[in-house]
């Protein structure tokens, strides 16, 4: 058969070429075919013959995926030739080395669903940039040079989100239904005036101190350090802060104000509502300012705080408003002022002309909470800043503004005022919220990868937080009224996870991770399902839109967040992938096509069935991941009716492993795609260890639901697996590794160490089923892979395909090998650095192995990246922003403390109680730490010797009920008391191998702001 190859290629200038080349014979060599492209390349674009190219097919995923070899040119030409007319057609783009265009294709398959693109700035200059580091990041705080790349996103749970900015602003407006890492809205920020008369002063609450900041470098494929033109412009029109410092603590950020100028303090703290185990008080599509002024002079100032926001209701969240009101899509912009008798005031801002279910017809709300004695100002519309600050800021009132709806190209903005007297050495709080509702979502990604061709229907998806409250007004009204609560909550939540003993470099991990649910990484349909891309844009803001659509199976491997905060709602992601997706021969897609109504991918394959088994839209550790998952659900207290649904579903993936894929001893050896982007064929620890795992998962599964048959099968192939995994791949004393299938010798991880090795061991002690492989064995392997893959200083050209660190970056590489040459058939991602997502649950992986300086050391590095210097602690990216892999970091509270859980019917009881253990491995004779179960959360403290013998521990509750049916800690002690709320509670108390057990001699009820307190010794 013929070959004809289209090949794409541009010039380091830019120049585009495209041309096709013939070959008699499609069995052509790799390498006589790149010297007859590079041929043509070099005439075409006038290069040099030393010019290097790298080369790259567009894969059934859509990914670019780079050719190395004969093996791997075989491999494109299956998954990506197409047979025209007698020949096979294959794309083909070459990319000129040193314009790093690494990633995705620039060339080939330009659309919006391509991610993974190119860094985004000018890498040529390799000189090491000066190192900056944040020295009160222990602190939570961040100022100066630390505030560079600070962006907090704030927003509803899957609702959308806005982020508060190292300058003090907002930015990244991603609340109608549209992601654009740098979108900006002008004219929408905070002011403070005080004083009266000529006598007053007036600022924006915003910094320009870093507006022009010199010898900044940025870090690799990220734009959070872009400040906007227009915050720019705000800046130099009007008077700004001098300094700010932030402190964040997520879910609250807390700014203070400094500046000559004005004599008053100013501490402001945002938040959106997040609050565990309360999925809809969480969706609240709102973030809640108070600003607390307080007045340090002899004297009662008048203190005026205003709000201005402009009305988006028509655009787009992409394209630039420019002349702070101006856009293509704006015309018929209205705003008013809801008619409240009392408690706010507040502007709603739409655009009636726009169709009835359009994506960007929503309303945006500004709002003022007020007493009696309070001032309110509005001016519902207007169009130019400098008309409003002339009237606030020398009478501390505003102006009238204009009436009608807005002429075609423009929109308005509005203000509201609040004005109070603040009395000599005293505090005042001023509270404003911005609100938002666009409830027509609708899918605005590329689903033809999964069949669905159909480019022109708009797909209906909805927001859930439309469900729950249809109307902008309503939404402020729940806010309103429950404001306190929401306050306190929240903060609760934060305080839970911050007052604590643990590492200050543990605590950020986690706790900072949550943010990936208030990003537009994640969705919460109309539907009540859950829904999340891989991460947001392509990993710098450049490119919009989501990456790589739908609830990845294998990217959302690692995730613990979501299945911990709001388990109901990691329900839905399970409910889909076992009731929706499964096809009639077991096999999970690894991506979702919405809505569900929708023809399932398996739908398109031959007899419903037949699929390549090398194919990455089937990637197998997804696929087995979501055994695990489903069991993890279970242990997390999913309804009995719910487990019962999925078992069924459950069984039918594990009898396709085990018929299938399994070759009868346990271990698997054929075509494995997975989250690496490419096919691992061979014995490996990385796939291995996850099977093993969900062996364990479906065998304790089996028993609860009574199914004997099965769960001896799954002991029993489990034991085979172990032992043969084993046997196989801890050979050289040190690590585990492949063992390569010289048939299939293509993306190999060998005889390296992979980060991602003991992915399943992992999983295995976060469900609490023991060691499935040895326990010195792996901490062998661990100590091994941390030695031989860390650097001290990374070198941008050493890593590939995508650079993501630099010399001012520690950590380690995904993979390394023991001569330090990586091979040309290496696994895919293994030369470029180790992402969080890998780091996270290396660490744990550590922490479980007792090699507690490598998991700190880890951690320490992961944060030192993420500083606010050169990258957002709260946008932690891999191929996309907001990347949903870091997510696996909330496990880590559970590591630290030890706790394991199972939950337990007990006659005459209502509630299920839970057995409950705790085991901390850090900071022992001191812990207070986080912990959540499916009906509470609160912190676990204990305080005592250094086996506990004598002591106290205390489980406290935030929120919920905790219902104690038995308490084990890790104590050398035999005796013990125990009281809630001073009541002596009685209990059976016993000592084993150091472990105490209290046996409760009636189920122990702890409510909310209780405690259980066990006197040890």
């Amino acid at each position: 058969m013929r070959l004809q190859l289209l090949v794409c290629s541009r010039s380091a200038s830019g120049k585009k070429c495209d041309f096709a080349l013939q070959f008699h014979d499609v069995s052509i060599g790799w390498n006589l075919l790149v010297e007859s492209v590079k041929r043509q390349l070099i005439q075409i674009l006038h290069l040099r013959r030393e010019d290097s190219f790298a080369f790259y097919y567009i894969d059934d995923e859509d990914d670019a995926v780079k050719i190395n070899s004969d093996l791997e040119w075989r491999e494109a030409l299956r998954v990506s030739g197409e047979e025209q007319m007698g020949a096979l057609v294959m794309h083909l783009e070459a990319r000129l080395k040193d314009t790093r265009s690494i990633g995705r294709s620039s060339c080939c398959g330009e659309s919006p669903s391509t991610c993974c693109p190119g860094p985004k700035t000018d890498f040529d200059d390799v000189t090491p940039p000066p190192k900056v580091v944040n020295p009160t990041a222990d602190e939570y705080k961040y100022s100066g040079d630390a505030l560079m790349a600070a962006t907090f996103p704030l927003g509803a749970l899957g609702g959308g989100c806005i982020s508060v900015a190292g300058d003090g602003g907002l930015r990244q407006w991603q609340v109608c239904n549209s992601i654009n890492h740098k979108a900006h809205v002008p004219d929408s920020f905070f002011a403070i005036r005080v004083g009266s008369g000529t006598s007053s002063t007036a600022a924006v609450l915003m910094s320009p101190a870093l507006y022009n900041k010199q010898g900044f470098k940025p870090a690799y494929r990220v734009t959070d350090h872009v400040i906007p033109q227009a915050s720019k412009d705000l800046l130099a029109a009007l008077p700004g802060i001098e300094t700010i410092e932030i402190t964040a603590k997520f879910p609250t950020v807390e700014i203070d104000y400094t500046s000559p100028d004005i004599p008053v303090q100013i501490h402001a703290e945002a938040f959106s509502p997040s609050i565990p185990l309360d999925s809809k008080d969480s969706g609240l599509p709102v973030i809640i300012f108070n600003y607390t002024v307080t007045n340090p002079t002899t004297s009662t100032v008048e203190v005026s705080l205003l709000g201005s926001l402009q009305n988006i209701a028509g655009w787009d969240g992409m394209k630039v408003i420019a002349n702070e009101v101006e856009e293509s899509a704006y015309g018929g912009n209205t705003n008013i002022v809801i008619p409240k008798t009392a408690g706010y005031t507040a502007l709603d801002m739409m655009n009636p002309s726009l169709p009835a279910t359009d994506s960007q017809n929503g309303h945006v709300s500004l709002a003022v909470l007020h007493d009696t004695g309070d001032v309110v100002g509005a001016t519902p519309q207007y169009d130019a800043v400098k008309d409003l600050w002339a009237s606030f800021s020398k009478t501390g009132k505003l102006p009238a503004g204009s009436t009608g709806p807005s002429p075609a190209g423009k929109t308005w903005n509005g203000a509201l005022s609040l004005t109070k007297a603040v009395g000599p050495k005293k505090a005042e709080t001023f509270t404003f919220l911005l609100a938002w509702h666009f409830p027509h979502r609708y899918v605005n990604w590329r689903q033809t990868q999964f069949g669905i061709k159909d480019e022109k229907t708009h797909f209906y998806l909805g927001n859930q937080y439309a469900t729950f409250w249809p109307t902008i007004e309503k939404v402020l009204d729940y806010a309103v009224t429950n404001v306190v609560a929401l306050a306190s909550r929240t903060r609760a939540f934060r305080d839970a996870m911050f007052n604590s003993t643990l590492p200050w470099q543990l605590i950020d991990s986690a706790a900072g991770r949550v943010s990936v649910l208030n990003s537009p990484t994640c969705m919460w349909h109309g539907d009540g399902n859950f829904y999340a891309f891989e991460g947001c844009g392509g990993g710098g803001g450049e490119i919009t839109g989501g990456c790589c659509p739908l609830n990845c199976t294998h990217v959302w491997n690692y995730e613990f967040t979501l299945s911990r905060l709001w388990p109901d709602l990691e329900r839905t992601m399970r409910a889909i992938d076992l009731q929706e997706q499964l096809s009639p021969n077991a096999i999970i897609p690894s991506r979702t096509t919405v809505p569900l109504e929708l023809r399932r991918q398996w739908t398109f394959w031959p007899d419903y069935t037949e699929i390549d088994p090398s194919s990455r839209m089937i990637c197998v550790d997804g696929e087995i991941g979501t055994v695990n998952k489903t069991y993890r659900e279970v242990l997390q207290g999913a309804p009995k009716e719910w487990f019962d649904q999925q078992w069924h579903q459950v069984k039918k993936v594990m009898k396709r492993w085990m018929d299938e894929l399994d070759d009868g001893a346990g271990v698997i050896r054929g075509a494995q795609p997975n989250t690496y982007d490419c096919a691992i064929y061979g014995v490996n620890t990385f796939i291995g260890t996850q099977y093993l795992c969900a062996l364990r998962a479906a065998e304790e599964m089996a028993k609860l639901q009574g199914d004997t048959a099965s769960a001896s099968a799954y002991h029993d192939r489990f034991a085979m697996g172990s032992e043969a995994l084993e046997k196989l791949c801890f050979t050289n004393g040190k690590y585990y590794t492949q063992v390569v299938d010289p048939t299939h010798a293509v993306d190999i991880m060998g005889d390296g160490t992979h980060a991602d090795a003991l992915m399943g061991w992992w999983w295995a002690r976060a469900l609490n089923l023991g060691d499935i492989l040895p326990i010195d064995h792996v901490k062998s392997s661990l100590q091994a892979t941390f030695t031989q893959n860390h650097v001290t200083e990374f070198d941008p050209k050493m890593q590939s395909p995508r650079p993501f660190f630099d010399q001012r970056d520690a950590g380690m590489f995904i993979e390394r090998w023991p001569d330090g040459k990586v091979p040309t058939n290496a696994v895919r991602y293994s030369s470029e650095g180790a992402w969080t997502g890998l780091e996270y649950p290396f660490a744990a992986q550590c922490l479980y192995a007792g090699l507690n300086d490598v998991f700190l050391q880890v951690l320490t590095e992961a944060r030192a990246k993420y500083d606010g210097t050169r990258r957002s602690p709260w946008n932690e990216i891999e191929c996309g922003d907001h990347y949903s892999r870091p997510m696996s970091a909330l496990q880590l509270f559970e590591v630290a403390s030890g706790i394991t859980w199972s939950f337990v019917s007990v006659l005459n009881v209502k509630a299920v109680a839970v057995n409950l253990s705790f085991a901390p491995r850090l900071t022992f004779t001191n812990y207070r730490g986080f912990f959540i179960l499916a009906t509470c959360y609160g912190q676990y403290v204990q305080i005592g010797d250094a086996n506990l013998a004598s002591g106290t521990a205390q489980v406290s509750v935030t929120e919920g009920d905790l219902v104690l049916n038995r308490l084990q800690i890790k104590s050398t002690a035999s005796a013990a008391t125990a009281t809630v709320s001073h009541k002596p509670v009685e209990a059976k108390v016993s000592q084993n191998e150091g472990v105490l057990t209290l046996a409760f001699t009636a189920p122990v009820t702890v409510h909310a702001s209780e405690a259980i307190t066990i006197n040890i010794g």
